[in-house]
């Protein structure tokens, strides 16, 4: 058992990041509680139909890497975001194909078509009420794969942030304006972790975004890959990574 609850590892391009991905995970025995035979979700970051090279979606060699070590491990593998606008099939596909997902479907993954949603009431700090991608509940295990980006509202998008994916396109504007404070807005994501409690989080830090993310940003190179054994654990990482402030990240702070 590893003395480790988070790693970081240098990795400089996406042609050779399988390796790199490992060692991030083996660093910390991120995928000791996998089983034959168990479903697994990798929520990845795909918030909007953009090429991998606009730095705002999880790269898909990541995902394919991913996907391709827990196949060997028995799993089988889901892998899905609700983007933001509609949240139809076609809508999906349309992502999909423009974030390179195609790759990850060819090491084995299913790319989640299923845009039903489900609404259950929940204990949190602000929220009451969620309405989810229901798709999850067909999942015994769920992986955070996020990408490392600067965000307008929150100062810095990474795990936690990427939870919010898991309402339903156009229910995410008004959960917006149902937090309109930052610090409401962050507790709220919190909520959201609480729930559903990923079993890992990896953060893409290749190729991250700075300025005005988290998709009209600028691509920035900063080479690395982060694992942690919770989301909050991967955030404070990163915001060390990028020289953020943690009072400036309200879901660090």
């Amino acid at each position: 058992m590893s003395d480790y609850t988070s790693a970081i590892i240098p990795c400089t391009d996406y042609e050779n990041c399988e390796a790199p991905l490992n060692a991030a995970i083996d660093a910390i025995d991120g995928l000791s509680w996998v089983r034959p035979g168990m479903r697994v979700a990798i929520k990845a970051n795909l918030v909007a139909a953009m090429k991998p090279e606009a730095g705002a979606t999880t790269h898909p060699a990541l995902v394919a890497a991913l996907t391709k070590r827990l196949i060997g491990m028995g799993a089988e593998v889901i892998v899905g975001d609700s983007p933001g606008g509609v949240y139809t099939p076609s809508a999906l596909q349309h992502v999909y194909s423009a974030t390179g997902m195609a790759l990850a479907e060819e090491a084995g993954a299913k790319l989640n078509r299923d845009c039903s949603d489900r609404t259950v009431s929940i204990a949190g700090m602000r929220m009451r009420s969620l309405t989810y991608t229901s798709y999850l509940d067909e999942c015994d295990a769920i992986i955070d794969f996020c990408k490392l980006k600067s965000h307008g509202m929150m100062g810095m998008s990474g795990a936690v942030k990427n939870l919010y994916g898991v309402i339903p396109g156009l229910l995410k504007p008004q959960t917006h304006y149902l937090y309109p404070n930052a610090d409401d807005f962050a507790d709220m994501l919190v909520d959201i972790n609480e729930h559903f409690k990923p079993r890992l989080a990896l953060v893409d830090a290749v190729l991250g975004m700075e300025g005005n993310g988290p998709t009209a940003g600028t691509p920035r190179h900063i080479g690395a890959i982060i694992a942690a054994g919770t989301t909050y654990e991967a955030d404070v990482v990163a915001a060390r990574l990028i020289g953020a402030d943690a009072q400036g990240v309200p879901t660090v702070r």
